[in-house]
């Protein structure tokens, strides 16, 4: 059995320059996420940046081959990642204190194809109960295009104080 040094050192011996370019951006996230820049390991590997205010919340992913599918272009499931995302810390930034919003829905129409370097998804509320908040969200190029839309139903639950790995343990 090899050590994770020496199956370091064959994928570096084994890669291309896009290999060592994407490895490097996702290492070097990897330790933001371990200083505490990025709160999930998801966040850090996508590289997400998030604004939030009292009306809307967005995030943002680089366009690179890490997120692209088998056509070299953004998989759908990413861009689900990055509008639920969107959504879900609007929603959480309105929950009251000692509760969080999980996803109970979500319905995405993909419209056309990212093409710009970075992929921003903007959310609004659209309702918000004592249970549930239903939100929208869209993704839109600088240029204008309208690359999907997505719909979020979140529910309000009670914040748990310990992870699920160590709920597990």
């Amino acid at each position: 059995m090899c050590t994770i040094t020496e199956q370091f050192a064959r994928i570096i011996e084994n890669s291309n320059e896009e290999d060592l370019a994407i490895l490097t951006d996702y290492l070097s996230n990897f330790e933001k996420k371990q200083q505490g820049e990025f709160s999930t390991y998801l966040s850090a590997s996508l590289n997400m940046t998030r604004i939030t205010d009292e009306q809307s919340s967005v995030v943002t992913i680089p366009n690179t081959p890490f997120i692209h599918n088998n056509v070299a272009i953004p998989h759908g499931g990413i861009l689900a990642v990055l509008l639920d995302t969107a959504m879900g810390t609007l929603a959480n930034s309105k929950c009251p204190n000692g509760t969080t919003a999980v996803t109970t829905n979500l319905t995405i129409h993909y419209l056309t194809v990212a093409t710009e370097e970075t992929i921003s998804a903007r959310a609004h509320i659209i309702r918000s109960g004592r249970h549930t908040m239903v939100l929208e969200g869209n993704i839109f190029q600088a240029d204008g295009k309208h690359i999907a839309t997505a719909t979020g139903s979140f529910f309000i639950i009670p914040e748990k104080k310990e992870s699920i790995t160590a709920l597990q343990q």
